[in-house]
């Protein structure tokens, strides 16, 4: 893993997911559980393709990291109600727990912030369920232009004869001769 080799945007997806597992593991799992799991996800979105450069992601990076830093953003926002009750348990759990909370919170709104930014980056289009290695396909040249007609056609030397000769709507049988 080259952390040299990621974008900006790859960067911050890395500190907001690493310090989203550390909240949660300090904060024993209250609140950031899912910030928790969110941060993996992300650490696998940004890493998966230095380790295997031949895995290819269920659609581009940008809407993955969109995805989970989603998640990673409202569970961010359900852990700052969770600090809501840390007011009377401050003195039960003392510091840590508290701590803990605030970190994953601060994680996961930096995971939701930077997969915005790279989503965007990305043009803005969600591509999920499709290969984002590969470029789209060059344009078709422009078709040829028809080639004019060799010579005229002639007429045919002798005039059809027979019954095509007739008017249409005649009324004729079998009986009667032909012309």
């Amino acid at each position: 893993m080259d952390f040299s080799k990621l974008s900006s945007n790859d960067k911050l997806a890395v500190y907001g997911a690493v310090a989203a597992i550390v909240g949660a593991l300090l904060s024993f799992g209250g609140g950031g559980t899912f910030t928790l799991l969110t941060g993996v996800a992300m650490l696998i979105i940004v890493f998966l393709p230095q380790i295997s450069p031949t895995t290819t992601l269920p659609g581009s990076k940008g809407s993955l990291m969109l995805i989970v830093g989603g998640v990673a953003g409202i569970a961010a926002l359900l852990s700052l109600l969770a600090i809501l009750t840390v007011l009377g348990a401050f003195a039960l759990y003392g510091g840590l727990w508290f701590v803990g909370l605030l970190l994953s919170t601060a994680g996961g709104l930096l995971m939701g912030w930077a997969s915005w930014r790279e989503f965007q980056a990305e043009g803005g289009k969600f591509n999920l369920g499709m290969a984002s290695s590969a470029p789209p396909a060059p344009p078709a040249p422009p078709a040829a232009p028809p080639a004019p007609p060799a010579a005229p056609i002639s007429p045919p030397a002798e005039p059809i004869s027979g019954s095509m000769s007739e008017p249409m709507g005649s009324e004729r049988t079998e009986d009667d001769p032909q012309p």
